[in-house]
């Protein structure tokens, strides 16, 4: 993008009757929050062509940096080139602008390398550093870098730890960030998105207690908190309480629900079967200010599509006036539950007409329908095309999904070369599907010998159910010692079979 002759010379005549410096930094700043930052870059280097501003001007480059981080790399590396040759690079507020930046490019080893040459880091550097780690996914680092602060933290120090915290289930490390906030803050509620985050934390770590009893100490709720509590109930597998705190909150009708809101108490209807709340949050949907279009019309699929009811999802997608990846995949998806593949292989065709590039979860999902309709060769040639055509390379589940498949077929040796094949370690799941499949078609026992010994050998974290399974395999083949050998083992390490139970709601 270059700048218009005309923008240009506005600029120019406006830097000549005003005082430069103070101007130029207000514009920079006002551009490196537009829609269009790469302008800011434009009016900056043109300004520096006409007239290089002076060398003590720090502030203009963190209103760049700010622009460069949402932009490539590149113009980071060359505003952070040229701080080093100005001097400037030394500046605290411009150290901290590149912390920034480079935590936006995902580059933890430069994030290292600011911080480390910052001579005396206060309290926004130190926020800056941990928030960095947390965000490049070094949750532990994360928690390093907090407990070797030299300085107080603030509310914002504990805000960008707490999500480290809940990623790693780091309960304990959580709750002293609970107690340190409580005794720095003066109780709850001087800072809510202090107690979002913490009340996101025992929701992820399933301290449903300590999050209810957070919840209700709570003097003053947004949405943000009641969109936590919501989703976290539904991701805790107790859907119907986050149905019920939904109610609560419109009831209360202190908070407005947003679009975030929406898609957690649909996606609690759709773990639920509760299509009849679902229909009426449907409702609300069109009559509010909300509408149906990104998070609310893709989880209004997905909830109409595990109820059953694929004409609906077909409706709900239909009506989408802006479609993204997610609205295809989710649709996809509800086609090849609903065992509907032939819909789902041409929606996968139109969805490529239309410019999209399938990532890996649309290719799950176009897998996940073959699979279901025994279109096996159709499989393997879209298993092999993810990443010779799309550039996509198969995960763990695309690799079970294609086992899966095989293993429906009866060709539980080639389900076996597919398994073995895997990147990655398989877990009990990956094995369970291969062991399933031994129990429905059967295998002759030198077979069974290899392959029993392969999973019970590779891996000793078997849940129960497959414990079960691996015992009745052997005992309808008549080795009725080693089927109680493996019950035995499930008895020596305290194994049990979780008995499952389903529920729906009536229509």
């Amino acid at each position: 993008m270059v700048l218009h002759p005309l923008e240009a010379g506005q600029i120019q005549a406006h830097l000549t009757k005003s005082h430069r410096r103070n101007l130029l930094n207000s514009l920079l700043r006002s551009l490196s929050l537009s829609h269009a930052p790469e302008k800011a870059l434009h009016v900056f280097r043109h300004i520096l062509h006409l007239s290089p501003p002076s060398s003590s001007d720090h502030f203009a480059y963190t209103f760049l940096l700010r622009a460069a981080s949402l932009l490539h790399p590149d113009h980071g590396l060359q505003l952070h080139a040229r701080l080093l040759n100005s001097g400037l690079h030394a500046d605290l507020f411009v150290q901290n602008s590149l912390i920034g930046f480079y935590t936006s490019a995902a580059d933890v080893d430069s994030v290292r390398r600011v911080f480390a040459g910052i001579a005396r880091p206060d309290v926004v550097c130190w926020t800056s550093f941990v928030s960095a780690l947390a965000r490049c996914g070094r949750e532990d680092e994360a928690l390093a870098a907090f407990r070797s602060m030299d300085v107080p933290p603030n509310a914002l120090t504990l805000v960008s730890l707490l999500p480290a915290c809940a990623r790693l289930g780091a309960l304990l490390p959580g709750k002293a960030v609970h107690g340190f906030g409580l005794k720095s803050c003066g109780g709850h509620g001087c800072n809510v998105i202090l107690d979002n985050a913490i009340l996101d934390l025992y929701m992820s770590c399933r301290d449903l207690v300590s999050a209810r009893n957070l919840f209700g100490e709570m003097p003053s709720k947004d949405v943000v908190s009641w969109t936590t509590l919501i989703s976290g109930y539904a991701a805790n597998g107790i859907p119907e309480e986050a149905i019920s705190a939904f109610h609560v909150m419109l009831r209360h009708g202190q908070v407005e629900p947003n679009e975030a809101t929406m898609a957690c108490v649909l996606r609690a209807c759709a773990s639920l079967g509760a299509l009849s709340t679902g229909k009426w949050i449907h409702s609300y949907l069109l009559k509010s200010h909300i509408g149906v279009c990104g998070l609310p019309g893709n989880a209004l699929i997905n909830m109409y599509a595990k109820c059953g009811v694929i004409v609906m999802a077909w409706r709900a997608f239909s009506g989408l006036a802006c479609r993204d990846l997610v609205s295809w995949c989710t649709m996809m998806g509800g086609l090849a539950m609903t065992s509907r593949s032939d819909l789902a292989l041409q929606l996968f065709a139109s969805m490529i007409c239309h410019g999209l590039r399938p990532d890996g979860v649309a290719f799950l999902a176009l897998l996940s329908a073959c699979c279901h309709a025994g279109l096996l060769d159709q499989g393997l040639m879209i298993f092999k095309a993810m990443s010779k055509v799309y550039g996509v390379v198969p995960k763990k589940e695309h690799y079970t999904c294609m086992m899966d498949a095989f293993s429906r077929a009866g060709r539980l040796k080639e389900a076996e070369g597919i398994l073995c094949s895997m990147p990655v370690e398989p877990d009990k799941h990956v094995w369970g599907v291969l062991l399933s499949a031994c129990k429905t078609h059967g295998l002759q026992q030198a077979e069974w010998e290899h392959l029993g010994g392969k999973a019970l050998g590779g891996y000793l974290d078997f849940g129960g159910g497959t414990y079960a399974l691996v015992s009745n395999i052997l005992a309808d083949a008549g080795r009725w010692e080693v089927s109680n050998h493996v019950r035995d083992l499930m008895r020596v390490r305290k194994v049990e079979k979780t008995v499952g139970c389903s529920r729906i709601e009536g229509r």
